[in-house]
């Protein structure tokens, strides 16, 4: 079994169990709390300086370069939740951030040119406080953490001695707000702003990520 499917399946299970322990609470709390729903989003994610940031997680593996990257990228995120109460719900995530190009110039340990991509996917576990503004909109806050996969690679383009593949995990916090019209009883449209203070680790480069999202959301009610 792979490593990142050994993350993908244990991450799973501890979301699984996360909402797991809200769901009697869910199911309980009466007419005013609508049950499980379920979203989806189109994202825009934007990691700030990601250039410097591969090249700092370059420097670390004794490879000096100048690197530029891809400020955003446009991907689909999920949403899985629980609203408790009018005001408060739990949710699962995951948020593909999709391939960002990179490219290097290469001054030592050899002087290279070189190519290629960075990439990270996100499970997350996020509380969730709402505000009803009126029959049809709501405000809302999320706090929460999201643990990464992350990976790069790159190679060189002159015929180099540049090959790397590198691959790591960590846990970001995840702060974020948001506007949610109600279509329908069942139904409701999202925007939000999401901000991921960290995503990568010391070998894949590591940068924050700010994600904007419009989405819609479904209730099973």
């Amino acid at each position: 079994m792979t490593k990142k499917l050994s993350w993908v399946i244990s991450s799973a299970g501890i979301l699984t169990l996360g909402l797991g322990a809200f769901a009697p609470a869910a199911f309980a709390a009466g007419p005013d709390a609508p049950d499980l729903y379920i979203g989806g989003n189109i994202s825009m994610n934007r990691a700030s300086d990601l250039g410097g940031k591969i090249d700092s997680g370059l420097a670390s593996q004794g490879i000096a370069a100048n690197s530029s990257a891809d400020k955003s990228s446009t991907d689909p995120s999920l949403r899985l939740g629980y609203k408790l109460t009018p005001n408060f719900a739990v949710e699962a995530s995951y948020d593909h951030l999709s391939s960002h190009d990179v490219n290097s110039n290469i001054s030592s340990p050899t002087a290279d040119t070189a190519s290629g991509h960075w990439k990270a996917d996100g499970l997350g576990l996020h509380a969730v406080g709402i505000v009803p503004i009126d029959q049809n909109f709501s405000v809302y806050g999320r706090v929460g953490v999201e643990q990464f996969h992350t990976k790069f690679d790159l190679a060189s383009t002159a015929g180099g001695s540049t090959a790397l593949s590198n691959s790591g995990h960590n846990t970001s916090l995840v702060l974020g707000a948001g506007l949610s019209y109600a279509i329908n009883k069942n139904v409701d449209t999202v925007v939000e702003y999401n901000r991921f203070n960290h995503v990568g680790d010391a070998d894949t480069g590591r940068s924050a990520v700010n994600q904007f999202n419009v989405g819609l959301r479904y209730h099973f009610m």
